[in-house]
C-alpha cells in the first residue's frame, strides 16, 4: 500500500509541477513545452502505474476503492503542500 501511495503521490507532484505557476511557486527554472509535456505525461504514467499494481489481485470492486482512496490522500497532500506554500 506505502508503494500505491508513494507512486500516486510521485504522479500527482509531477503533474502540479509540470504547470509554470507552481514551478514558479518553488523557484523551479522554466521548462520548455517539450519538458512540460515529459513531466505531464510522467506524472499520468505513474497514476497509471500505480492503478496497474492495485488491480492485480483480480477484485475489480475492491481495488478501484483501493486505488481511489490511495489517490485521494495522495492529491490531499500535494493539494495541503501547494495552498501551504502560497501563503508562505
Amino acid at each position: 500500500m506505502m508503494l500505491l501511495w508513494l507512486l500516486c503521490l510521485a504522479g500527482f507532484t509531477l503533474l502540479s509541477l509540470a504547470m509554470p505557476r507552481y514551478r514558479r511557486l518553488f523557484g523551479l527554472r522554466h521548462l520548455s513545452a517539450r519538458a512540460e509535456r515529459i513531466w505531464r505525461l510522467s506524472g499520468f504514467a505513474l497514476l497509471l502505474l500505480s492503478l496497474l499494481l492495485v488491480l492485480q489481485r483480480q477484485q475489480l470492486a475492491e481495488d478501484l476503492v483501493t486505488w481511489f482512496g490511495i489517490l485521494t490522500m495522495a492529491a490531499l497532500l500535494v493539494a495541503l503542500v501547494l495552498a501551504y506554500r502560497q501563503r508562505f
